[in-house]
């Protein structure tokens, strides 16, 4: 029987599946264990709180990029 993952490493392989996902290359394996560790509940959040840095991101570079 395989150990328990601490919180920090279930959050870090949360983080890696919703950035695989968000680039197409996650495994339907990896998604179905993070699903059955943590819940859809904390994959959500973590999935909200990458949209939310990306669109800040995407923001910035065209603030920048645009001429003043």
């Amino acid at each position: 029987m395989s150990e328990p993952k601490s919180t920090l490493k279930l959050v870090l392989s949360f983080c890696q599946s919703v950035l695989a996902g968000l680039v197409g290359i996650q495994s339907n394996q990896k998604r179905e264990e993070d699903l059955n560790e943590g819940g859809l509940e904390r994959m959500i959040y973590i999935g909200l709180g990458t949209f939310v840095v990306f669109v800040i991101i995407v923001v910035t570079a065209v603030n920048s990029a645009l001429p003043d």
